[in-house]
């Protein structure tokens, strides 16, 4: 990650001759770039390539998803309308295009952990080699490229997102810098072809997160209308074009679910009993999450999910995202001034436009809504590089070259150093060693600094601006190595990605109840298994790794219960798939037991365990109903998603989730079920010893607890072996 004075393709001293030159690798030496600069883009590529692989192939199974993951590489029909179980029932709730790859995947290599999770560990380092070339177009330089592209694979929440199979945030990441890509290179040449192709990747990103890949769209129309190479009425047409690529390429699937008879595609869970895919993304998924600034699952400073504008400068997001802010935030400032007197035609200043409008107005809607996860952050991720890398490369051509605003590097060193300690001291327990060092860096870089503008020895720069940008990366990328220290779960959980200690706070620990991989259990409170940011989970001291690595909440406190409910379902309030009730799960079963609090406060398992094989309990039921089943469509039926997923995908089997994840869909209804019954379709029954799951509403809804309660009526209990998971009923046509 050298930094260079100018990008230059002669021959110096220190090179071969050009004869020897033409005779290396085209593919390795590009004529158009320095010869150190594709190796070290290979060796950047290669440590992500480490982390994402590593993350992936050592945290927990999501079984939600990856039951729908192995529904959608059962059939193509399946694949195209998302089906959570086998039969298409019913789909998850949300779109379910991040899950293509892996169903992809899991068709081709069949079903096993290391097929769940290689397409998350491609889709990083695709981001990576992408992130270098756009970053490369935009400033012309390979060094600005490189440190880019170093800066965002060793920014923690991307080692632990890339790191995690089951997840929307890494296929969204990847295609909002793939619509980057496109764009920078349509705003720079005003080519349109380029421009439609930046609106198809922006609606590939809308199919797997939604409305929160339209959060670039306003930026891309309006930098396009200032900076593009065109008359005004080329570039409103230009950006007419963009925008309805935009809409076709991410309304497409809605359209054809909606335009698809209900009878011949599985129910939409999440549309709140409406079986509508427009409902499930804008009010489920949109409006109950970011459209106003209500949530009950968080009132208190830096914690997960709350609604409190300053959550991303908190500990708990601020330790996975935001160690470059400062220097982000001045590399922006320095590049608009700069940019001032060079025309609105210019692609350096449409960079920084873009970039500063796209994290601007993501940072605005991630301070407005409720964020359950830590893993929305890394859409943050690519602006922050590559800024921070133009800014200190910028910023030390100026200061080499006596202008004024060179000055503002040492005032990015100074302040991303001073933040980054604010930020390590929030989290005393871990790395204690390394703020001390980042200081003494910091302090070493800004007083050589100094002295090359008093003496211009030459030297002195170069270690000056080495320790310098040694100080300001030393810390996150610290962050982001702990991943690989699993045995302390500094690699996040099976729901949730996060690194360092903070891993356990935004879902269960790996120490705490639920399944192997420690899916559901954990401590009180809206948070499966952890503790909210200051308070501790329930498993304390130090491991291995990492000096001062803790399991432990955060500083000091204790764990709070916080309880989130809405009557009429819609987005959760203040809780997110794993979260606790008051009682853990049985690490027999998987279940989450307990009576308030959390997702499902009705009871039932919660969508979100892990695990890549059936419990004992869990195989002497998969047993008994295969033997028993007959000619039924379905192995069994169960009140909730959460108690379907294990099944599925573990052993491909057919269950019937009713309620879906949410509890509240409303599907099937008690006459539906009925006839379920009465055509031999449906013969047995699964209840857990906690009733029928509330899901992310809280409460069943009334249609599962019509069939909950028609069950216990009218069908006969079976015995088959172990109770743990709950009581078997067999019904009849003439139950």
């Amino acid at each position: 990650m050298a930094i260079t004075a100018t990008e230059t393709t002669t021959t110096s001293a220190s090179e071969p001759p050009s004869s020897s030159r033409s005779r290396r690798p085209a593919w390795l030496f590009p004529s158009d770039q320095p010869g150190w600069a594709r190796p070290g883009l290979i060796a950047v590529a290669a440590l992500a390539a480490l982390i994402f692989t590593w993350g992936a192939f050592h945290t927990a199974v999501n079984n939600f998803y990856a039951a729908d993951a192995r529904s959608m590489s059962m059939s193509w029909k399946n694949f195209l309308y998302g089906a959570f179980d086998p039969a298409g029932s019913v789909t998850i709730d949300k779109l379910w295009g991040f899950l293509w790859p892996q169903a992809l995947s899991v068709k081709i290599f069949g079903y096993h952990a290391w097929s769940l999770a290689l397409p998350e560990a491609i889709e990083g380092v695709i981001s990576v080699l992408v992130l270098y070339r756009l970053t490369r177009r935009w400033t012309g330089r390979s060094d600005v490229a490189l440190l880019s592209a170093g800066l965002f694979t060793l920014t923690p929440i991307v080692a632990a997102t890339f790191g995690h199979s089951g997840l929307e945030d890494n296929a969204l990441t990847m295609c909002l810098i793939l619509a980057t890509d496109a764009f920078q290179r349509a705003v720079n040449q005003g080519r349109l072809r380029s421009l439609a192709l930046c609106g198809f990747w922006v609606g590939m990103a809308f199919q797997t997160k939604m409305v929160q890949a339209w959060t670039v769209v306003p930026v891309f129309a309006l930098v396009y209308l200032i900076c593009a190479p065109h008359p005004l009425l080329k570039r409103i047409w230009h950006t007419a074009v963009f925008g309805a690529v935009t809409a076709v390429a991410s309304l497409w699937l809605m359209v054809i679910v909606t335009l698809t008879p209900a009878a011949d595609r599985p129910f939409i869970d999440g549309s709140n009993g409406t079986n509508s895919i427009f409902n499930m993304v804008f009010v489920y998924n949109f409006t109950s999450r970011f459209g106003s600034l209500t949530s009950s699952g968080s009132s208190g400073s830096g914690t997960p999910g709350g609604s409190d504008w300053g959550k991303l400068f908190e500990a708990s997001f601020g330790s996975q995202i935001g160690w470059l802010y400062p220097v982000a935030v001045i590399a922006l400032v320095f590049g608009l001034i700069k940019c001032r007197r060079k025309g609105r035609a210019n692609g350096v200043l449409a960079g920084y436009l873009m970039w500063g409008g796209t994290l601007g107005i993501t940072a605005l809607a991630f301070s407005a809504g409720t964020i359950p996860h830590s893993q929305y952050m890394t859409v943050l991720a690519p602006g922050l590089a590559a800024l921070s890398a133009a800014g200190i490369v910028a910023m030390f051509q100026a200061f080499r070259d006596d202008d004024r605003l060179g000055w503002l590097l040492i005032a990015a060193i100074a302040c991303t150093v001073g933040w980054a300690t604010k930020l390590s001291y929030e989290n005393t327990v871990f790395l204690s060693w390394l703020p001390p060092l980042v200081i003494a860096l910091g302090i070493a870089s800004i007083l050589l600094l100094v002295a090359y503008r008093l003496r211009k020895i030459g030297k002195v720069l170069a270690v000056g601006i080495v320790l310098g940008v040694t100080a300001m990366a030393a810390t996150p990328a610290a962050w982001a190595l702990s991943t690989f220290d699993t045995s302390a779960g500094y690699n996040g959980t099976n729901i949730n990605a996060a690194a360092g200690p903070y891993s356990g706070q935004f879902g269960s620990a790996s120490t705490t109840g639920g399944r192997s991989g420690g899916a559901l259990g954990g401590s009180t409170g809206g948070f499966g298994g952890g503790a909210a940011p200051g308070g501790s989970s329930s498993s304390s001291g130090t491991k291995g790794g990492f000096p001062g690595g803790s399991t432990s909440g955060g500083p000091g406190g204790s764990s709070s219960s916080s309880s989130g409910s809405s009557s009429t379902g819609g987005a959760p309030s203040g809780t997110f798939p794993g979260g606790s009730s008051s009682s853990s799960g049985s690490s027999e079963s998987g279940a989450v037991s307990g009576t308030t609090g959390g997702m499902g406060g009705g009871g039932g398992s919660m969508p979100g365990g892990s695990g890549t094989s059936l419990t004992t309990a869990e195989q002497q039921l998969l047993t008994y109903l295969k033997a028993h089943q007959g000619s039924a469509k379905y192995l069994m039926a169960v009140m909730s998603s959460g108690d379907a997923e294990d099944y599925i995908a573990n052993a491909g089997a057919s269950v019937l989730p009713i309620g879906g994840f949410s509890g509240n869909n409303g599907y099937p209804s008690l006459a539906a079920f009925k006839a379920l019954i009465a055509k031999g379709e449906l013969k047995y029954v699964l209840i857990s010893s906690s009733g029928s799951g509330g899901g992310m509403g809280g409460s069943s809804s009334s249609s599962t607890s019509a069939i909950e309660t028609w069950v216990k009526a009218n069908c006969t209990t079976v015995s088959y072996g172990s109770t743990s998971s709950g009581t078997l009923y067999e019904c009849t046509s003439s139950s």
